[in-house]
């Protein structure tokens, strides 16, 4: 093999293999990033910095998946403090020894990632010492973790010839003067230069990515003459309850909960009216958090894929080397990677339409280069610039951005401003020859709207934001908020990797604030708090399990006014939530499960039930949601001098991450109590605020409508 032209560090590698090049090059220097940066501003390229995005992950308020290219240009916007924050972990990414890792630095994953890494050191060293008791020669293990990558290199070679070490965590590992280098999380060492690899992961599943670190890492031993014998992803056991006798099986634990909920039958407020109405206080067993590392870490050896039968990582690596040459990879991107700008200009390659150099599996598990398994081989990464904010084909939500990319890259215009139907001849077909809007009820609903803005753009009455053709599902839903009382709840939760507390799995969503506004009779008023009640929790303990004082308090405060109809916006997250509280503190799973069966949806008004009733998607519509359906983008459209913007704290991911530090302790109580409290209560309070505006302002559109 010659040498690389430039180096090619892991994150880099796995961003190219599966997703694109032209990203990867992005992402891969701090100058690159620069470049890009330029551009965009300048209006000749633009980026998509994000994973591909489901749209119902949206309004889980934790949600990770952000665009972090979108999130640095906006920095500006951000307050003193969160800037120097967001600057602080940005530059600190730049300078991971693999790379600029964009799942990392997304929400709490770098925490999560270390904390579950130690799990596994753990984990083999209890292996470690078990094997030990059967054997003569006593065997040991070596942290490399605290040791800069040279230090680590000179290290890992001083344990490989002392002969006396079973696995080393975090042996560090370069070749072609360090334009390639590794660590590796665990190496199982064994005799004659074999090694095991075995890489953490904290998910509960194989994810492509993974197959392509452990391909980087493999490539690197075996050029520095290694003969790696097996790998595996150590993955996190999603069905481990901890201190729970709760066995999860073939339904995941939320399907369990629904099971749970659904043997309850239908509850009656007489069921549990007395038990509401009394001074009940949760009771709960606060025994010590210990965390069974034998249920914890996972060993999968199974490559990822959606195969029922999948092959094992090995035997998928050896399949691909079949069909594609290593060697090759590597030097034509490295090639990419040393591409420099000419005058400022961008590079040739990234006006390229389709995706460079990625592979990709098909359904049937069929190694695939450049997405040719795929209809529509138009690269969405890197694109010529338009406006991604302009109501245009890009606003259109569930329509695929392979899609979007297509339309856009092969119709006159990405805007909507310059069609007067979305039936043109001038804006591309699908591949049956067919216009990608027909069916497309989302689409079509939008582009109206637009359309009749942009006929009457000073009279607001003739947009057609409220879908006059469907009036009867309008009518069905207001039907629901006749009877009051009605309770609009929110709440706040945050998750961990390793279980936090007992009776709960990784990743659970553990509910620690809520907020309900109380709409008592038609009189109310959202700029009038004295119209409603109000209630609101936020806990306030640190090392002590949320969901205790949760539970009791959230009970009493529903039925306080006697019982009612309960609202939520985006009802499927909370209910989950619920649903999971019943089912392991089953005391209170009637009067858990009385409000879980009468909650209904305030977005649906806006969201689509396709595969249910058939309700169609944005009943009411308005320019401003720009195709989004989150309360951040309907109520503000809905009512202006209504925002989050004079909030210290204004987003659910941050509230999220806040409450984190505080019960893990890196906020002390007294700056808790001083400084972080109010503002968490206050973005919780905000947010059933604006549901109450959203109601308000859908009955005063029908009511204008009905005349």
């Amino acid at each position: 093999m010659s040498k690389l032209a430039t180096k090619v560090n892991k994150e880099t590698f796995k961003l190219a293999m599966k997703e694109c090049i032209k990203k990867a090059w992005i992402w891969d220097t701090k100058e690159n990033f620069a470049n890009a940066v330029k551009w965009k501003k300048e209006r000749l390229i633009e980026i998509d910095g994000d994973s591909e995005f489901d749209d119902e992950n949206e309004f889980s308020e934790s949600a990770e998946s952000i665009d972090i290219f979108a999130a640095y240009l906006n920095i500006d916007s951000l307050n003193q403090k969160d800037k120097e924050e967001f600057l602080k972990k940005w530059n600190a990414a730049w300078d991971f020894e693999t790379g600029f890792d964009l799942e990392l630095f997304a929400g709490e994953t770098i925490e999560d990632g270390n904390a579950f890494g130690e799990k596994v050191r753990e984990f083999f060293d209890m292996k470690n010492i078990i094997d030990n008791d059967k054997r003569a020669n006593k065997k040991f293990t070596a942290n490399l973790d605290e040791l800069k990558f040279t230090d680590a290199e000179i290290k890992t070679k001083k344990l490989l010839e002392e002969d006396n070490y079973e696995y080393i965590y975090e042996a560090a590992f370069s070749f072609d003067d360090e334009k390639i280098r590794i660590r590796c999380d665990v190496l199982k060492i064994k005799p004659d230069k074999h090694v095991e690899i075995i890489e953490a992961k904290a998910t509960s599943k194989v994810k492509a990515e993974h197959f392509f670190d452990l391909m980087y890492q493999v490539y690197v031993l075996e050029k520095c003459g290694f003969i790696v014998d097996d790998i595996c992803i150590a993955k996190i056991n999603s069905d481990y309850v901890v201190n729970s006798d709760l066995v999860i099986e073939e339904k995941s634990f939320g399907d369990q909960a629904k099971i749970f909920i659904n043997k309850l039958g239908k509850i009656k407020y007489e069921d549990i009216k007395d038990f509401v109405n009394s001074d009940f206080e949760v009771e709960y067993d606060n025994q010590p958090v210990e965390v069974d590392l034998k249920a914890l870490v996972d060993l999968d050896y199974l490559t990822y894929g959606t195969k029922v039968t999948r092959p094992t990582l090995k035997e998928d690596l050896k399949t691909f080397r079949e069909e594609f040459d290593l060697d090759q990879i590597f030097m034509t991107l490295s090639e990419y990677l040393s591409i420099k700008p000419i005058n400022n200009e961008v590079p040739e390659f990234l006006d390229n339409k389709k995706c460079l150099l990625n592979y990709n599996k098909d359904r049937a598990g069929n190694w695939d280069h450049g997405f040719n398994h795929i209809d529509y081989d138009n690269c969405f990464h890197v694109m010529d610039w338009f406006d991604k904010n302009e109501p245009g084909f890009w606003t259109i939500g569930k329509f695929k951005r392979a899609y979007k990319s297509h339309v856009i890259r092969n119709s006159k215009s990405p805007y909507f401003k310059d069609y007067e139907s979305l039936f043109e001849p001038s804006i591309v077909l699908n591949n049956k020859g067919e216009s990608f809007f027909e069916k497309n009820q989302r689409a079509k609903r939008m582009f109206e709207v637009y359309s009749l803005k942009k006929q009457y753009p000073e009279d607001e009455s003739k947009w057609r934001i409220i879908d006059f053709d469907n009036m009867k599902w309008i009518n069905e839903l207001l039907s629901k908020y006749k009877d009051y009382p009605i309770y609009m709840y929110d709440f706040e939760t945050s998750k961990w990797a390793i279980p936090r507390f007992n009776l709960v799995n990784t990743y659970y969503q553990t509910p620690f604030q809520y907020s309900i506004d109380v709409i008592v009779d038609d009189k109310y008023d959202y700029n009038k708090p004295e119209t409603m009640h109000h209630h609101s929790f936020l806990s306030n303990e640190q090392d002590t399990d949320p969901r205790i004082k949760f539970i009791e308090n959230f009970i009493k405060d529903c039925f306080k006014h006697g019982p009612g109809v309960y609202v939520a916006y985006n009802k499927s997250f909370e209910q989950g939530v619920l649903r999971k509280l019943a089912m392991m503190f089953p005391k209170y799973a009637k009067p858990l499960a009385y409000i879980i069966q009468n909650t209904i949806d305030l977005m649906d008004f806006f969201n689509s039930d396709t595969k249910g009733t058939g309700r169609p998607p944005f009943l009411i519509y308005h320019p401003n949601f720009k195709g989004s359906y989150s309360i951040k983008k309907t109520q503000p459209s809905l009512d202006p001098s209504f925002s989050y913007n004079d909030l210290v704290i204004n987003k659910g991911d941050k509230a999220s991450e806040i409450f984190r530090k505080f019960v893990d302790g890196r906020i002390p109580k007294s700056a808790w109590d001083l400084k972080v409290q109010e503002g968490m209560l206050k973005y919780c309070d905000r947010d059933t605020l604006a549901m109450v505006v959203i109601l308000k302002k859908v009955k005063e559109l029908v009511e204008a409508y009905n005349g």
